[in-house]
């Protein structure tokens, strides 16, 4: 299958996706404006057939609409953050096991980020849908910013069997209400908290902006700083 989308020039736009995914699903008939029916032939994924002049899905059509329902498919259902047949749980923060990371964990969470990039082009809209969380991270939030930051090289706290925290780094929780999560940074014992927390939330709040988040720093009673993330309105 040739390379998707950047063989082709740019991702599909809704009315192009809707158009793709309505096509007759025995004889691959395109029914749409003029406008979209010429995108979807300058993009190879229909050709006009017959006298009057129908389009058609090509192979390459049917396989991007084979695409497309499974991106949709995986953001509507419930399940885990998108990652390898493997399996893939993007740290929190909470996790308890050694100061180092395992072994490939980081190879595990780029190839989880680039299932979760596929899904926002399949599933968003305009000229860059990748930049923009998609259904699926909408609606699991903490496991949305989590592999975020894991994908960006950002540490995740973890503790020992004995609750000692023995790597400093991000911690991701619920937030105050629905589609909310809260980004907190967790510093080893006996560092200043203070300092090293407003530094690092500010690298994560660049990473999670890039990305299509907002996040907004904040600093509760006690001196305690975290980062308040949503998404923008779809």
């Amino acid at each position: 299958m040739p390379e998707w989308p950047a063989a082709h020039g740019t991702s599909l736009s809704a009315a192009q996706q809707r158009a793709v995914l309505a096509a007759d699903p025995v004889t691959g008939e395109v029914t749409a404006s003029p406008s979209v029916l010429r995108a979807l032939v300058a993009k190879r994924l229909a050709d006009a057939y017959g006298r009057r002049g129908a389009r058609y899905l090509t192979d390459f059509g049917r396989q991007v609409r084979a695409r497309l329902e499974a991106a949709h498919r995986a953001a509507l259902e419930p399940g885990p953050a998108p990652g390898p047949e493997s399996g893939f749980t993007a740290a929190t923060g909470e996790e308890t096991g050694t100061a180092e990371p395992a072994p490939g964990r980081a190879a595990a969470a780029a190839a989880a980020w680039e299932s979760l990039l596929e899904i926002r082009r399949m599933t968003g809209g305009g000229s860059r849908p990748q930049d923009t969380p998609a259904a699926w991270e909408r609606t699991r939030t903490v496991a949305a910013v989590a592999l975020a930051l894991e994908a960006a090289g950002m540490p995740a706290a973890v503790a020992d069997s004995a609750g000692r925290r023995i790597r400093a780094g991000y911690r991701v929780t619920e937030g105050a209400g629905p589609g909310q999560a809260r980004v907190e940074w967790r510093p080893l014992p006996g560092t200043p908290a203070a300092a090293e927390a407003q530094r690092h939330l500010e690298s994560c709040a660049a990473v999670l902006s890039r990305w299509g988040w907002e996040a907004l720093l904040y600093q509760a009673s006690g001196g305690v700083r975290f980062l308040a993330v949503t998404a923008p309105p779809p």
